[in-house]
Formats: structure tokens, C-alpha cells, sequence
């Protein structure tokens, strides 16, 4: 568990990485509510054999980070962007699926820390998906 009690608690953490304990999986439930709000009706996302849209893997990393962050009351943070999505095999309904990151740059700016992630999911020993993703986090000011 990475644990920042104050901003300038980032830069100890560079180079950390952490993984998923246990597999996840998208649910027939996930899928449906995500093909719903996308609009997407493209017929390999239909069905038991369906393929999980690539959008949604990647919509799965800010809860996979937030699993393993613990913040102070006086910190938020947010997702700024993702950056180098890389798509490289299917995945279909169901398949155990493992996240895995590093905390690959810190940037401090002023009272502000910049996070990018290096962040992999994989099943079976296959990388299905790569992406760097950027976190900002500042001080609560409605904390107090």
C-alpha cells in the first residue's frame, strides 16, 4: 500500500511497483452497463464469446490504482490522461485479468505532485494492454 500522508510524500515512492493479489474479471453486467453508455453495438462485444472493448480495460486502471493508494483527508487526486494506450490481444467475457504498475516519474510543482504510472494487464502470462496514465494530486482545501 502506498501511502501519502502529505504531497511532498511522492518522490520516496518512484520506482514502486504494484500488482493485482487476485484476478479480476468483467462481468456480464460491466460489459452491458459499458456498451450501453458507449453507444457501442459492434457485434464481437455480444454474447458469451464476446470480446471486451479495449476502452473499457483501460477505464478499469483508476479503481486498480485507487486499490493501492492511501491518501490523507488533505490530498485529492485525479486522473489527468492516459498516454501510450497500446491494445496488443483480445480479451473476451470473463477472462482473469491481472493489473500491474510502477510509479515511473514524480514531478513536484509548487504545492502539487504530477504521477505517471506505467501500467500493464495481462491474463494467462499475456500482455493484453499497456498505457501510461498521469495522476495530479494537490492539497484539500475543503479538508479543513
Amino acid at each position: 500500500m502506498i501511502e501519502i500522508i502529505q504531497i511532498i510524500d511522492w518522490p520516496e515512492y518512484m520506482g514502486t511497483t504494484f500488482e493485482d493479489a487476485s484476478p479480476r474479471a468483467v462481468t456480464p453486467a460491466q460489459l452491458a452497463a459499458f456498451l450501453q453508455a458507449s453507444g457501442d453495438a459492434n457485434a464481437i462485444h455480444q454474447g458469451d464469446e464476446a470480446i471486451i472493448p479495449g476502452n473499457l480495460l483501460v477505464s478499469l486502471v483508476p479503481q486498480f490504482v485507487q486499490q493501492h493508494l492511501k491518501l490523507s483527508d488533505t490530498i485529492i487526486g485525479m486522473s489527468v490522461g492516459y498516454d501510450k494506450v497500446r491494445f496488443k490481444a483480445p480479451v473476451k467475457l470473463g477472462e482473469p485479468l491481472f493489473y500491474m504498475a510502477e510509479i515511473a516519474q514524480v514531478r513536484m510543482h509548487k504545492d502539487a505532485a504530477y504521477v505517471t504510472y506505467q501500467v500493464r494487464c495481462a491474463r494467462a502470462g499475456q500482455v493484453v494492454v499497456t498505457l501510461e496514465m498521469n495522476d495530479h494530486f494537490t492539497t484539500n482545501n475543503l479538508a479543513d
